[in-house]
């Protein structure tokens, strides 16, 4: 992990990131919500992933 891209905070300074984000144009935000997606779900570097639409199976929600 590079650790140069992050600083230490103070607990009031990590808190008082929602104005950071607030402070950012929409196109900003928008970038910096698919890079934090890539990195959560593991697509870094790729295309958002599609959908998967394949219907598996049907089972009955109550029992009679």
């Amino acid at each position: 992990m590079d650790k140069t891209s992050f600083k230490k905070q103070s607990l009031l300074e990590a808190d008082n990131h929602q104005m950071y984000y607030l402070k950012m144009s929409s196109s900003e935000r928008a970038k910096a919500f698919l890079i934090m997606m890539q990195a959560a779900y593991h697509f870094v570097g790729k295309e958002w992933p599609k959908m998967e639409k394949k219907f598996t199976g049907k089972r009955k929600i109550h029992a009679q």
